[in-house]
């Protein structure tokens, strides 16, 4: 049986991960901001993280031209 702890543990991370999934995919720097804000806010030892991890490399609004776009593994059938 899984307990409350667990559950809520579950979602925590989660909800971090679709934190940091808005904060690599934001397509202006606006909204990479808010995300970024909305991080700290929610866990500030994770939002110093990713500003020590160099995000003008990585982060989508920081990059100077469009690498790759959003990632989509839904395949169209002919």
């Amino acid at each position: 049986m899984v307990g409350k702890h667990s559950i809520r543990k579950e979602a925590t991370k989660e909800l971090g991960k679709e934190m940091l999934y808005r904060l690599a995919y934001a397509p202006i720097v606006g909204e990479y901001n808010v995300a970024s804000q909305e991080l700290r806010s929610y866990k500030s030892e994770l939002a110093t993280w990713v500003g020590d991890n160099v995000p003008e490399q990585w982060a989508e609004s920081n990059l100077r031209k469009e690498r790759w776009g959003r990632l989509n593994n839904n395949v169209v059938k002919s």
